[in-house]
């Protein structure tokens, strides 16, 4: 016979015995959820805290500090497999915030940079001395190419005096004739400007006044290179040789009005009939038909032409300084200067001019008068004798005592010029042309 109650006390034992092994079951699984959560939770502040000190994100006041990561809630995840996220995880988190480091200097090391003032590179010093040695040689050359007029230039400045060329009644001067062109001014080349000037200055003072004397003087007042003549140079030369200038611009009837007067127009011209660049030359004279005639500094033949005086206002060059027409004039109160010493001496001193010009005539072309003293009782033949009477009648059609007193102490030859270094040696020899030019 089966004991109920004893039966039913085993079931009841057995039943309490399943229930404590499903709680304990139970409590073992939470057990274990909990250890993931709090694992999970301590990387995720970890990672959290990296990220926020590497500046990838920026905690407000009214965001939480900090993130939980749940893990999902239906998956058991055993302690091994999270110590392997974990470190895998490390590992990315260490990889980010290296990248992260290296942008974020490489961002301070640009800013920097920009904040630092720009500073001009240092020249290495082998580059420095070469620059100064390249100073060094252009100081050289400049002094070399400095002009210097030669000694010949009186000798060849008076020879052409004696032969003076004229267009229409215009003393005429050519920038490219070799008395001009042996100083290193380069006047042949860029001249035109200084030698219409003297073609002014010569016919209105009536002073011999040669291309080299005004580009002598624009040299070194900075109104000319070896390149030309700035456009305020016409003026300024004006000025120096004590003569009116006024810029006419491009007015015909100004123009017209000017060379009616007797007034001299240097023209600036411009790339045509007359240049290819820039010229000057000089408007001398105009007829009723408006042709004007010019004395073209830079051609013979092109001054042998009359041209329409619009076509040539037509060619001129735009300038400053009022050009690039520009009038040329005697003062006023040269004039009354020039009155008040008379209408005679005036006469005196062109007709002193034609005496010395027909006396240079009658002696050979290109020799020039030297002459030494005579011994006591010395006689005069052949040639000696004739350039003596020679010199005594230029004494006399002068006027000129000491001339006279000269040719009568003093034996002449005549020299080519050039020679008569050797002759003047002496402290007893005379230049008769040197005293010419410098009396008359």
């Amino acid at each position: 016979m089966i004991d109920i109650t004893k039966d039913k006390e085993q079931r009841a034992d057995l039943l309490e015995q399943g229930q404590s092994i499903i709680t304990n079951e139970y409590q073992n699984k939470e057990k274990r959820k909990r250890a993931v959560r709090t694992i999970h939770k301590r990387i995720s502040a970890c990672l959290l805290m990296l990220l926020i000190s590497t500046g990838t994100i920026s905690v407000s006041a009214n965001e939480p500090k900090t993130t939980e990561i749940q893990a999902p809630a239906q998956t058991e995840v055993s302690t091994q497999a999270s110590i392997s996220t974990e470190a895998t995880l490390t590992e990315q988190t260490k990889v980010n915030v290296h990248q992260k480091k290296e942008q974020s200097k490489k961002k301070e090391n640009s800013k920097k940079k920009s904040k630092e003032p720009k500073t001009k590179k240092r020249t290495q010093p082998s580059k420095l001395k070469k620059l100064k040695k390249t100073k060094k040689k252009e100081q050289k050359i400049q002094v070399k190419i400095r002009p210097q007029i030669s000694k010949s230039y009186t000798e060849e400045s008076l020879k052409m005096k004696r032969n003076k060329e004229y267009i229409g009644h215009y003393i005429y001067f050519n920038q490219g004739d070799a008395a001009w062109n042996q100083n290193g001014y380069g006047i042949h080349a860029a001249g035109c400007g200084p030698t219409s000037m003297a073609v002014c200055v010569t016919n209105l003072t009536k002073k011999w006044v040669t291309p080299v004397d005004t580009t002598k003087w624009a040299y070194e007042n900075g109104y000319y290179s070896s390149e030309g003549s700035v456009h305020s140079a016409i003026p300024a030369m004006a000025a120096h040789w004590d003569l009116g200038c006024e810029g006419l611009g491009t007015t015909e009837q100004a123009i017209k009005k000017s060379l009616k007067k007797g007034r001299p127009v240097i023209a600036l011209m411009g790339p045509g009939y007359f240049t290819s660049g820039g010229h000057f030359m000089v408007l001398i004279d105009i007829d009723q038909n408006d042709n004007v005639t010019i004395a073209d500094v830079g051609s013979r033949r092109r001054s042998h032409y009359k041209y329409p005086l619009r076509d040539v206002i037509g060619q001129s060059k735009k300038a400053d300084a009022g050009g690039p027409f520009w009038s040329v004039y005697l003062k006023k109160s040269v004039r009354v200067t020039k009155h008040k010493k008379g209408k005679k001496q005036k006469d005196v001193q062109d007709g002193s001019e034609k005496i010395i010009q027909e006396f240079y005539a009658g002696i050979e072309e290109g020799k020039i008068l030297i002459g030494h003293k005579r011994m006591a009782g010395e006689k005069l033949t052949g040639s000696g004798k004739f350039l003596k009477n020679q010199v005594l009648s230029l004494a006399a059609k002068l006027g000129d005592g000491k001339i006279k007193s000269i040719a009568n102490t003093y034996s002449f030859e005549s020299v080519p010029i050039g020679d008569e270094k050797g002759l003047l040696s002496s402290p007893s020899g005379f230049n008769l042309n040197k005293y010419l030019e410098r009396t008359y």
